[in-house]
């Protein structure tokens, strides 16, 4: 139980640590359930038709055009420092998802010290040069216990700046 409560305990620090605004990330609240007959939530995927949802196709449009260059930009400078030129991306940049696998309130905890290791807001992360990935980052995955993490900072999405 102890335990228990420890974990709860570290993973409040963590929201706690991750305060911040960015209403374009984080999902909408009180909004009335869609009209599925009319606007599908999943996308019919065959052979011929990979393609992302409108919605989240849209999001990702969004994001990559006016959120993810200055975060790219504020990461690694012009690039020079490790070999690369930023301004040859011609504002085409890679889409970055982070994995994180499963295994309980450890796993939760280890997910959350990873991602506040690739936090801009980490001074010690920015010291090491991890600090700014989390910010270029579209996509963030985890099962099991950082499924969770995944759902906590969902809800705390409006402090959470990424």
């Amino acid at each position: 139980m102890l335990h228990r409560s420890f974990s709860t305990l570290a993973l409040a620090a963590v929201v706690y640590a991750i305060n911040g605004s960015v209403a374009d990330y984080a999902p909408l609240v009180n909004q009335p359930c869609p009209d599925v007959t009319t606007d599908p939530l999943l996308r019919v995927f065959t052979p011929k038709n990979q393609s992302l949802h409108p919605r989240e196709e849209e999001y990702v449009t969004a994001r990559m055009t006016t959120v993810i260059p200055n975060e790219w930009k504020n990461w690694i400078g012009d690039g020079s420092a490790i070999g690369y030129n930023l301004s040859s991306f011609n504002g085409s940049f890679p889409n970055v998802g982070i994995a994180i696998s499963g295994g309980g309130y450890r796993a939760a905890q280890y997910g959350a010290g990873v991602l506040s290791a690739l936090d801009a807001r980490n001074e010690s992360a920015k010291a090491a040069g991890t600090g700014g990935l989390l910010q270029v980052t579209s996509y963030l995955a985890g099962l099991s216990g950082t499924s969770h993490l995944g759902l906590f900072l969902s809800k705390v999405g409006n402090r959470w700046r990424c």
